[in-house]
């Protein structure tokens, strides 16, 4: 029931209609890890912005922070974290982040920390240096045709590029003509980019990710191949299968939305499916399910595709995992220096942060280091 109630509390919140008992009682209700995602969900049901994002307006977000960290239960602003047990069960425990987050209430990025070990997490000593800050990621890519022409989208004004292909605010489009040619489009490192197929499948790129597709589906099947990690929305047709090529996995839509991470720095390729089926091999997936290296598990749908809702989604995850995803996105070299750290980090954080930001969210954890524009160090 307690869904419920945040839901109407957040509703009340904005339309300025909340009690002081109400107010103190959504306070409590939003710190906790669990109101991250339904937060998001509510705040997208009710359409606050009136833009159909599920961002809050910035003083309601402000104010919202504003009473939480004025609250006699929660921490004062004098430091980034809290000191905190954690326990030898495990127990997650919800590092509040304070400061760095006023810009927006769903930019509250719940991070979570856990270790096989009783630990007890210091306040943030200072000890880390930024020399210079990395900005966060944005749309854009670099689209190749076969003809050889090269096209830097970050650059080019909207309208038709040519060979049948437009560029909007939406993405790429791909336009049904005769002719018959390739193109690879690539998302460097900081960047995502939306595609339309010719056959009306919609593919989006995360950072650091390809697609090479045809102008044109002919023949029995429709087959791109992908490297990096990519959502895709088939339009579906019996008659000619949509198959998509990621490493070694050979994905065949059977009528579906999903997921795949197929980076070459990961160990293997990852196919998540949130509706429809598809097959991978011999095995068929069903919506909740991912396939890796020839099983299938069930998952949070949710966290496999929290990348394309602006946020980075860790589940049991070690700082390796973590850094590479910070790489890619804010397009920073990783390097290490002396024994890598060996938590486990569980959670997610809002992707429009600057890395600086990003990375106090973690400090509490003992995790040290030193960001200088493109090249972040981590130190024991």
């Amino acid at each position: 029931m307690e869904d419920v109630k945040l839901k109407r509390l957040l509703r009340e919140y904005v339309n300025d209609t909340i009690s002081d008992e109400e107010l103190s009682e959504f306070f409590e209700i939003v710190v906790k890890p669990e109101s991250i995602r339904l937060l998001r969900k509510y705040a997208k049901e009710l359409d606050i912005s009136g833009s159909g994002s599920f961002e809050l307006p910035d003083e309601i977000a402000k104010n919202i922070l504003s009473g939480i960290l004025s609250s006699e239960n929660h921490p004062s602003p004098e430091g980034l974290f809290v000191r905190q047990h954690v326990r030898k069960e495990r127990r997650r425990k919800l590092l509040k982040a304070t400061g760095v987050l006023v810009c927006f209430l769903l930019a509250f990025a719940f991070f979570f920390f856990k270790e096989n070990s009783d630990r007890e997490i210091a306040a943030y000593n200072g000890h880390n240096q930024i020399i210079k800050d990395a900005l966060p990621g944005h749309p854009g890519a670099v689209l190749t045709l076969s003809n050889g022409k090269t096209y830097l989208l970050d650059t080019l004004k909207s309208g038709r590029l040519g060979h049948g292909i437009d560029k909007s605010a939406d993405g790429i489009t791909v336009l049904s003509s005769d002719e018959v040619y390739y193109g690879v489009l690539e998302t460097p490192n900081g960047r995502t980019q939306k595609l339309s197929l010719s056959d009306g499948t919609r593919v989006w790129l995360n950072a650091g990710s390809s697609i090479r597709f045809p102008s044109r589906f002919i023949g029995k099947e429709r087959r791109v191949e992908i490297t990096g990690e990519a959502y895709f929305e088939v339009e579906h047709d019996d008659q000619q299968p949509f198959i998509v090529m990621a490493g070694s996995d050979e994905i065949w839509d059977l009528g579906t939305h999903f997921d795949v991470k197929a980076y070459c720095d990961d160990r293997s390729v990852k196919t998540t499916l949130l509706e429809g089926s598809v097959r991978v091999g011999r095995d068929t997936l069903r919506p909740g399910e991912q396939y890796e290296d020839g099983h299938i598990k069930k998952v949070d749908t949710d966290g496999a595709i929290a990348w394309l809702s602006g946020f980075f989604h860790f589940e049991d995850a070690d700082i390796k995992t973590v850094m590479r995803q910070l790489g890619r996105w804010y397009n920073v070299q990783i390097k290490y220096e002396g024994h890598v750290p060996d938590q486990k980090f569980e959670g997610e954080i809002q992707r429009s942060l600057n890395l600086s930001q990003a990375l106090n969210l973690i400090a509490g954890t003992g995790i040290h280091y030193t960001l200088d524009d493109d090249i972040l160090t981590i130190h024991p």
